[in-house]
């Protein structure tokens, strides 16, 4: 998938990112006049409908919107292959084709959600992202608990874990498309050329997303040889995960036997928090109820009342950084490595930013490497939505 710079102007659409728990809605007018601000972000939770139709259906007669849609964008959580895309943890097949028909669209695109995030990359702000482990000496963030005490700066602990390009604070049926800024439709502000120079921290090259939610999403841009970028869309999240050490061999071989395959996402999301905890407790023989939750079990670590809740957490970010220095030597990812989702973000300043660091640049040979690609969190409330409009709002099947 390439993208180019020329933009065709559509006068209404609809942008919507589709993740395993909610499902975001933005109507997007004008869609070339970067002087209005975002429409509202209107939520329709997985759990209220039965198929994409109906969440639109609901959606629709919640805001009263009536009218013809030139275009609707698409960002689900799994792979998309030509106009078909799964919802990996909802099961629903969605097709292009029918949801133009059923929808009443003059056109719909299908992009997976996390390669959404990755388009909205190279136009993200200073106040849409911030620096992995800034402020810090040497880089280092404090740890789970030490910076903020119990429950973080808002009294909150991880409470949301929905899909990848989520980093929603809460569970409102309207947003505001906070975080905008002065930008565009889209919700962005000043772009990540404008912030570090023409392309990006190392000339135009090529950057990569990792985003553990519900599921774990990665994705990158690459360069295209053409002055634009080239999209990355792929499953990586279901990539083999790899230990450390003999205490990670028996976290994973305890994830192997209760999946069949330990794939990063069986550790690197909201479920994969669960897995982790109840391994632990499992390989040492701590009884601990098996219907503990994400944020349960977060907040547990965060307020240091829990030790297998404290090394569950631990765990998930050092893999989390093995993760993730391998998805920036396999794009060589210069242009920086970005965190989104649900987790992270979520986390803020919880986030165990040293434990991270160290397991990204842990790449023998290559550290030095890894110490020049820089690591920034999305802060951006609906990086999705925000491809998606970007690409509503520019020519992107088969431009190039």
């Amino acid at each position: 998938m390439t993208f180019g710079s020329t933009c065709n102007l559509i006068r209404r659409s609809l942008a919507v990112d589709l993740g395993g728990t909610r499902i975001r809605f933005r109507l997007v007018e004008d869609g070339g006049d970067t002087r209005r601000r975002p429409g509202s972000v209107h939520v329709v939770e997985a759990r209220e409908v039965t198929s994409f139709e109906a969440a639109f259906e609901l959606w629709r007669e919640r805001t009263g919107m009536r009218g013809r849609l030139d275009a609707v964008a698409v960002a689900a959580a799994g792979p998309v292959a030509g106009d078909r895309v799964r919802v990996t943890n909802l099961g629903w097949i969605l097709d292009a084709r029918e949801i133009e028909r059923s929808l009443g669209a003059g056109r719909c695109v299908l992009v997976n959600d996390v390669t959404a995030i990755a388009w909205a990359l190279p136009r993200l702000g200073e106040g849409d992202v911030r620096e992995l482990g800034a402020g810090d000496a040497g880089g280092r963030a404090a740890g789970v608990g030490e910076r903020f005490g119990t429950d973080g700066p808002d009294g909150r602990a991880a409470e949301d874990l929905d899909g990848p390009g989520t980093g929603e604070p809460g569970n409102r049926a309207v947003e505001d498309g906070r975080g905008s800024g002065a930008g565009g439709p889209d919700g962005l502000a000043a772009g990540v050329g404008e912030r570090f120079g023409t392309d990006g921290p190392d000339g135009r090259a090529a950057m990569a997303v990792i985003a553990p939610g519900t599921g774990l999403g990665v994705s990158g841009l690459v360069p295209d040889g053409a002055g634009g970028f080239a999209a990355v869309e792929g499953e990586g999240g279901h990539r083999t995960l790899a230990a450390q050490n003999p205490r990670e061999w028996a976290i994973v071989n305890a994830l192997a036997e209760r999946f069949g395959h330990a794939s990063a996402e069986r550790a690197l999301s909201g479920p994969g928090i669960e897995a982790l905890y109840r391994a632990v407790a499992s390989i040492d023989g701590v009884s601990c109820r098996g219907d503990r939750t994400a944020a349960e079990i977060a907040h547990d670590a965060f307020t240091r009342s829990d030790p297998v809740a404290v090394e569950a957490v631990a765990t998930f970010t050092g893999f989390l950084g093995s993760v993730a220095g391998d998805l920036a030597l396999t794009l060589g990812a210069r242009g920086g490595v970005y965190l989104a989702g649900g987790i992270v973000p979520g986390w803020g300043g919880r986030f165990d930013a040293a434990r991270f660091l160290d397991r990204f640049r842990a790449k023998g040979r290559f550290r030095g490497y890894l110490d020049a690609v820089p690591v920034r969190v999305v802060t951006h409330p609906y990086p999705a939505l925000a491809g998606a409009g970007h690409l509503l709002a520019c020519r992107y099947a088969g431009a190039s």
